[in-house]
């Protein structure tokens, strides 16, 4: 018994101090490698991922300048929201006729100006109160990491965490291609719903327009069909949007009066 954990306590060593060193081709070694690489991923280095991956996106995307009608809509919009669980909150739209919304984990969001052609002002500040939830609930921390893990990119992270600067544009794209193709949960979507409902309420927003926005984007989803430029999967994905549409309208009819109007 003694011999046995002798040997394992040598293999982690091995594993540990020389991953950046060798070639593993043994499958059981590499997954012990993804594990241990897994744990030593911590919530700072994530956050570093998640600022120099919205850096790297932004240079992809057209950004209009502070006085373009988008821009100056989206800042009138937002401008009073600081941070969210004292995540700091930043804010640019990309210009493009994709219809889009996504948050990273470093409180960064970003709104494709295809979305804003199609939403209202209460029904775009829904969706950026839903972003704004996934951003409160970790959900964004927990889904870069796994794209982190599950991309081109894993083996990327040095021990202190310091080699993430030296990602390729492919490294960047593979992690931007896993979250693409990651989804949140029911109960994940559920809470940001919740959050953005409240939100709504406590800015002075109609809490329908939750659901209002919910039910456009199932709208525009089956109007796209099968042309994947006209809405991206973010949303064209996303579960049951008439069924979260519906509890919303639910959680609307169950506040007091005053609350409706």
């Amino acid at each position: 018994m003694l011999l046995k954990i002798i040997i394992i306590a040598l293999i982690i060593y091995v594993v540990v101090v020389t991953r950046s060193r060798i070639r593993i081709p043994n499958p059981g070694i590499q997954a012990t490698v993804d594990v241990l690489q897994a744990a030593t991923l911590k919530d700072r280095h994530v956050l570093e991922m998640a600022r120099k991956y919205i850096a790297y996106t932004d240079s992809q995307n057209d950004i209009p300048s502070p006085d373009d009608p988008y821009a100056e809509r989206l800042e009138r919009l937002t401008s009073r929201y600081i941070a969210v669980n004292d995540v700091p909150l930043n804010f640019k739209v990309y210009k493009t006729n994709q219809i889009n919304a996504f948050a990273t984990a470093d409180g960064s969001i970003r709104v494709f100006s295809g979305l804003m052609d199609r939403m209202s002002d209460e029904e775009l500040m829904a969706i950026i109160g839903h972003e704004m939830g996934h951003i409160r609930n970790s959900d964004t921390l927990h889904a870069m990491r796994k794209a982190y893990l599950t991309s081109a990119a894993r083996n990327a992270l040095g021990a202190a965490g310091g080699v993430l600067g030296s990602l390729s544009s492919s490294q960047w794209g593979s992690i931007a291609e896993k979250l693409a193709e990651s989804h949140f949960s029911k109960s994940q979507e559920y809470a940001a719903d919740d959050f953005s409902f409240g939100f709504l309420q406590r800015n002075g927003y109609h809490p329908l327009a939750m659901a209002d926005a919910l039910e456009k984007i199932h709208r525009l989803a089956e109007q796209a069909g099968n042309k994947p430029d006209a809405i991206l999967q973010l949303f064209s994905t996303h579960p049951d949007s008439l069924d979260r549409a519906a509890r919303i309208r639910t959680k609307c009819l169950a506040l007091p009066s005053e609350s409706k109007a």
